[in-house]
């Protein structure tokens, strides 16, 4: 009972860390750069709107590129949606139209389109821009095109008024924005839905999504002033393109299951050392016996377990997801007798943090996770990086030799 009243508690107190790690991103860094821009635009030269609309072409163009080379279907078809909703004010009118109406129309969609597209693509899988999944993808943008083409060609003010009509929010409240009431609604929904979401599992695309609808708000909301569509449209143009790069670096350096960096960012990383150097080979004690009775759900929770305790590493050291039931730290500037201190309290945090099993009928199960650590550091013996893992690794068959749930050098 104890032990799972601290467990609660420990949930608690981490509830505002994970909320804030989720929400605290460089996108709300782009996004206070350009508050300030548009608060204080009266400083700004004449010529601002027209260098911030080249600005979001050239940041479109360049996150089309990037997220069509990453294979990101989703940030590909936002950024398409937005360049042709960015450009719709230029738009001639066809004869025979009211200018009127093919202007509130136009306005109307430009409003709608992107919040519906932002809201179902952030619950959609990445599917890759010419897969079947990323055609669908291209096809529901399509179909909205053809379906916003056909109102606004056939001037449907029927269409147009249920577009506008008064929903979730009190007339008094919508009122007080040109957007139009539908828009408005669908925005402030998807970005309710996207925010819970975060707060469940992290997404650089996702997260990009959630921070484009509000700067795409204010960009219809503030319609009338010449630098708003420009400087906003920009921003979310850079928020996508920077989700795209994370993603792909993502997809490149961390590992999938326990967020830690993977194998090649050690060697990246290895690339960089010193004169002075200690690596460590971390690996968990009798993992497939563990895998083979728990199950590889159950084995998966005890990577991550042991992956977020190495994560918390003192002493300046790195971890790494070296693959399986491995992990290696490095230890830039530190020689091994520094080192072996802080591997030894990572080794006695791991033997003693509590390990629970859910088993019908019974409750909780306590199970113990052990570890057995080998470090070496850079030697004559061994002067290469690549050298010196050998070494740790070999350090690491010396502890499961004496009887694993130590460390050895």
């Amino acid at each position: 009972m104890r032990a799972s009243n601290r467990r609660k508690s420990d949930q608690k107190r981490n509830i505002g860390k994970v909320a804030l790690e989720r929400f605290a991103t460089i996108q709300l860094g782009v996004l206070a750069v350009a508050a300030f821009l548009f608060f204080g635009r009266e400083a700004l030269p004449a010529s601002s709107a027209a260098t911030l609309t080249v600005i979001h072409y050239v940041l479109t163009c360049v996150g089309m590129t990037l997220s069509a080379w990453f294979n990101r279907s989703r940030v590909f078809y936002v950024l398409l949606l937005l360049l042709l909703v960015q450009t719709a004010d230029g738009w001639p009118v066809p004869a025979g139209l009211d200018p009127f109406v093919f202007g509130m129309a136009l306005y109307y969609f430009s409003c709608l389109l992107p919040f519906i597209t932002i809201l179902v693509l952030a619950f959609v899988r990445e599917r890759g821009l010419l897969s079947p999944g990323g055609k669908v993808i291209g096809g529901f943008i399509l179909l909205q095109l053809m379906f916003a083409a056909v109102v606004i060609m056939s001037q449907d003010k029927d269409m147009l008024a249920l577009i506008n009509r008064e929903i979730l929010f009190p007339p008094d409240i919508a009122r007080q924005t040109p957007v139009p009431f539908t828009p408005l609604a669908v925005a402030f929904v998807a970005f309710a839905m996207l925010g819970c979401k975060q707060l469940l599992k992290k997404s650089p695309v996702e997260n990009a999504f959630f921070y484009v609808l509000p700067v795409l708000a204010a960009a219809f909301h503030f319609k009338s002033a010449p630098i708003a569509s420009p400087l906003f449209f920009a921003t979310a143009g850079a928020m996508l393109m920077i989700a795209t790069i994370k993603e792909s670096y993502a997809l490149a350096y961390l590992d999938e299951l326990t967020g830690l960096p993977g194998r090649r960012a050690l060697q990246d990383e290895m690339a960089q050392l010193g004169d002075i150097y200690t690596i460590a080979m971390v690996d968990i004690d009798y993992f497939k016996k563990f895998n083979d009775k728990y199950g590889h759900d159950v084995g998966d929770d005890a990577l991550r377990l042991v992956s977020a305790m190495a994560k918390e590493i003192k002493g300046g050291g790195h971890a790494f997801r070296y693959g399986g039931e491995e992990f290696a730290v490095l230890f830039a500037g530190k020689g091994l007798e520094e080192a072996l201190p802080f591997l030894e309290e990572l080794r006695e945090q791991i033997a003693r943090r509590p390990f629970f099993l859910r088993v019908k009928q019974v409750g909780e199960k306590r199970l113990s996770i052990t570890v057995s650590i080998g470090a070496a550091e850079k030697a004559p013996g061994h002067k290469l990086p690549e050298e010196v893992l050998k070494a740790a690794d070999e350090a690491l068959y010396r502890a499961k030799g004496n009887g694993r749930n130590c460390v050895c050098s």
